[in-house]
């Protein structure tokens, strides 16, 4: 009898990996709620002056969106068209995950210096970041798209509750 608990299915591996991507996603938005509600006198304020962070956060905010999408392409990329698929899929996992962590952190540096600022200009960067974020939910299709799945993987993988080799 073949040992069945190691044995990945592609619907499992959704589960999976839209599971990690919710907790990465939920510790920003619960850090954000915390300090909206804890703040006093919070308002939008565009002045720069003497204000470093007005520079930095978007400047995080945005690299983090570039090198994100960046290594994960790369990553992605160079993935070998004869891999197996349950190879692809843990590749794939990694590099989702480390884009993810990288929106996750902007975000939370974003969430601090509100704390710290009280200046809501930086709670809606952060703001953007989770919302970026939440479009970054893996799906089926995008994952088919982006491991560019065909034929025989493609059936392989749309059979969601089949185990992978």
């Amino acid at each position: 009898m073949a040992n069945t608990a190691n044995r990945i299915t592609p619907g499992g591996f959704l589960k999976m990996l839209s599971f990690l991507h919710l907790g990465i996603a939920a510790t920003p938005i619960a850090l954000g709620i915390f300090f909206y509600v804890q703040s006093q006198n919070a308002e939008i304020s565009f002045e720069d002056e003497g204000d470093m962070f007005m520079a930095i956060v978007p400047l995080i905010a945005i690299s983090s969106i570039f090198i994100g999408d960046f290594l994960f392409k790369k990553w992605i990329g160079s993935l070998p068209e004869k891999m197996a698929l349950r190879d692809k899929l843990a590749k794939f996992q990694s590099a989702a995950i480390i884009k993810y962590a990288l929106m996750e952190g902007a975000a939370l540096f974003a969430m601090v210096i509100f704390s710290n600022t009280q200046n809501l200009t930086y709670l809606l960067i952060g703001v953007f970041m989770i919302f970026y974020l939440i479009l970054q939910r893996p799906t089926k299709d995008k994952i088919e798209r982006l491991l560019n799945l065909r034929g025989e993987e493609k059936a392989q993988f749309d059979q969601l509750n089949e185990p992978l080799d």
